[in-house]
């Protein structure tokens, strides 16, 4: 990965926590608890790969970091600020400029080609067009991506599709990436390739690191690794 990409200097508090987060949903007549009172800190480059059945509450816990769900109960701090005491705009904003976010289906405006797609975050938290776009393209050539610029996202392949979304998540510079399946629609080596690139961000970029997976080759990846079962940390292992 290219130096543009910018480190930060941390200290050893918490840069994510929650604290006895609940959340519920209403289906039909019954009530669905995915989330059961889950408290979690995470330090500065911490890489941590969550893990369990689906329907355990893995990506539901992501969201609610993100600030995308609102929880039922309990809090989210981000480096010390309870992110939902921000308004619905306000905390999109910081969402967009703290956190890049990759996703196993990436959500594309259908209607942009690929360069302002991956601008997107840098336009939602107010830069200007000339210079959000210039900034995208930087990301993109940094990530080998930029001969993909004018193409729609759905003229991609997978793969494509997936570094492009990789190239969005990088754009603001994020101190936070939170990955959810990233490689679930990949072949091995567009997964591999993925895999590196979050190791990168990690080892040599300082980022935070959150990764959602299925797949049991990934699960010793980080430093910690956390289970989880019917919306509970049932584990929680340290492999730094």
């Amino acid at each position: 990965m290219a130096d543009a990409i910018k480190t930060e200097h941390h200290n050893r508090e918490p840069v994510i926590e929650t604290e006895n987060l609940e959340k519920s949903f209403e289906v039909g007549k019954s009530q669905i608890n995915a989330l059961r009172g889950v408290t979690l800190k995470v330090l500065p480059e911490d890489f941590i790969v969550i893990f369990g059945p689906s329907g355990c509450g893995k990506t539901t816990l992501l969201n609610i970091i993100a600030g995308i769900d609102q929880p039922t109960g309990g809090k989210v701090l981000v480096r010390g600020r309870n992110i939902f005491h921000l308004g619905d705009e306000a905390r999109g904003v910081y969402r967009a400029k703290k956190f890049g976010i990759i996703y196993q289906m990436p959500y594309w405006v259908k209607s942009l080609n690929v360069l302002s797609n991956v601008a997107l975050p840098l336009l939602i938290e107010g830069v200007g067009r000339h210079s959000a776009l210039e900034h995208a393209r930087n990301t993109m050539k940094e990530l080998g991506l930029e001969n993909l610029s004018k193409q729609r996202p759905t003229q991609l392949s997978g793969g494509e599709q997936q570094k492009i979304g990789f190239a969005r998540a990088m754009v603001s510079n994020p101190f936070i990436i939170l990955a959810d399946e990233p490689t679930g629609n990949l072949d091995t080596a567009g997964a591999d390739e993925i895999v590196n690139l979050l190791k990168s961000l990690n080892k040599e970029h300082h980022r935070t690191i959150i990764l959602v997976t299925h797949n049991e080759e990934y699960w010793n990846l980080g430093n910690r690794r956390i289970e989880m079962r019917d919306g509970q940390i049932v584990k929680d292992s340290n492999h730094g």
